[in-house]
């Protein structure tokens, strides 16, 4: 596989520095536009132009209809033929490949299309396919059923599934104790499963699959995510979602991850398959979301008010959204195809725009102490407004412990602190700091003196006088003595 990929490697530097024998025309393409040409010993290789924007998520296919003949390579260059941004040979599944992209800004770009390296036969007739998977987004209308929408005790919605939108996201707030419930009535035979997460998407809380009833008693106040998907890959049909009728609750604001103008956030969309972040702004900003997947990940982009009405939703980016008012928005980012979709991978989510922050600072939120369980990896960001995150597990005395804090974006510099509690008071167990700026991790190893409660403290260098921010994960590993 090293070896193929050398080839492969060796094959994109020159082919994107030099002319090829016998050059070919350069077709001008445009999204949608669907080709069949071929290669040939006098035309090794075939080029397209086509023009795109900032933002725009493109998708290059490129099937072999002789696949016993030929294994094509597709490459995406700038006009200038000076830098290769993205290749493919086989994501399509047997010699197919499949390219996926997001442009970095409006300009001409430049599609060939070559015999991989390894194959022996260079000439067979292929099909190749340029299609746009972000078309610009408009603020969803509220008479529309939209894909993420807060339902309210005792509140029905009815929509619709299909193979534009295989699933749906519902927004509940519920108390530690109060059952919650739910029904879905449907007017056809499509297979739809009801599925209940924690706010942060690590746990799925309940499952109801071909079973039109869900039920559920949470442990702690808080925000939960409903999910209605289809069960397999197609069909549609429309459904009627009713949240059981409870005493009125007044929901305070969510916590996701916190995004900030201009610093790309790095996440991950495996094994959870959404991730929830958040931003403050004021009236009429418009802002830009820009999604930039690693590798093969079909991933949307959902933004929506405090009360989490979307507003807009995009494959790719989301660009030049105008916020109807001052407060804290949401943003979303979730597998394409739902919670049944097995795509995985990494990713970085982008907030710009002509963004217009809030004029006064978000005070500093309320200490709170989130459990970590051995194995876990809890993710935030540190900055001006929030320099410290608590973190609590439980363990037996000789227990070996192992913290590991990561500082996966930015410019943060990250310090670690371990502290055990008896007698409710807290004792410095140990501590560890990244005090220059290149090192991006630091680690805790102790062996615990006694059964009882401990306390992470993750912080950046220098506290509220610090200046560094940006994302880090922190992971808890526990071993038994």
């Amino acid at each position: 596989m090293r070896v193929r990929r050398g080839l492969i490697g060796a094959c994109l530097c020159l082919a994107a520095i030099l002319p090829c024998a016998a050059l070919a025309a350069q077709a001008r393409l445009s999204y949608g536009q669907v080709v069949e040409d071929r290669l040939s010993a006098w035309q090794p290789e075939m080029r397209y132009v086509f023009s795109g924007r900032e933002g725009d998520a493109v998708l290059i296919t490129v099937d072999a209809a002789e696949p016993d003949r030929l294994d094509p390579l597709v490459i995406l260059l700038d006009a200038a033929q000076r830098q290769v941004l993205a290749l493919d040979d086989d994501s399509g599944g047997a010699v197919n490949a499949r390219l996926r992209h997001i442009l970095t800004r409006s300009d001409d770009y430049l599609i060939k299309v070559m015999a991989a390296p390894k194959n022996v036969q260079t000439s067979g007739t292929f099909r190749l396919r340029l299609s746009l998977l972000n078309p610009t987004p408009t603020p969803s209308p509220l008479s529309a059923a939209p894909r993420l929408a807060p339902l309210s005790a005792g509140e029905s919605v009815r929509a619709e599934l299909n193979d534009q939108v295989p699933f749906r996201l519902y927004a509940v707030y519920a108390l530690a104790g109060r059952p919650l419930s739910f029904s879905l009535r449907l007017e056809n035979a499509l297979p739809i499963g009801l599925y209940l997460y924690s706010h942060d998407f690590e746990r799925r809380l309940a499952t109801a699959e071909l079973n039109d009833q869900l039920s559920f008693i949470p442990s702690a106040d808080g925000w939960y995510w409903l999910v209605v998907s289809r069960i397999g890959q197609a069909g549609g049909g429309a459904y009627t979602l009713t949240r059981g009728a409870e005493r009125p609750i007044g929901a305070p604001k969510a916590e996701g991850v916190r995004l900030v103008a201009g610093l790309a956030q790095s996440g991950a969309l495996s094994p959870r398959f959404a991730t929830l972040y958040h931003f403050e702004a004021q009236s009429r900003s418009r802002v830009d979301l820009l999604l930039q997947a690693q590798g093969v990940l079909p991933a949307l982009i959902l933004l929506a008010d405090e009360r989490f009405a979307q507003l807009a939703v995009g494959e790719g980016a989301l660009r030049a959204v105008e916020l109807p008012h001052s407060g804290r928005y949401y943003a979303l980012v979730a597998r394409s195809g739902g919670p049944n979709d097995p795509a995985s991978g990494a990713y970085t989510l982008t907030l710009s725009g002509a963004f217009t922050p809030l004029a006064t600072a978000t005070p500093m939120p309320k200490p709170s102490v989130v459990p970590l369980r051995s194995g876990e990896t809890a993710r935030g960001i540190l900055d001006d407004q929030r320099f410290l995150a608590y973190y609590s597990f439980t363990a037996a005395r000789s227990t070996n412990i192992l913290i590991e804090l990561t500082a996966e974006s930015g410019t943060l510099q990250p310090v670690a602190y371990l502290y055990s509690y008896q007698g409710d008071q807290p004792r410095l167990m140990a501590s560890a700091m990244a005090d220059d700026a290149q090192r991006r991790t630091v680690t805790i190893q102790q062996t615990l003196p006694e059964d009882g409660a401990y306390l992470i403290v993750v912080a950046r260098y220098g506290a509220a006088q610090g200046t560094t921010q940006g994302v880090y994960s922190v992971k808890l590993t526990l071993r038994a003595p």
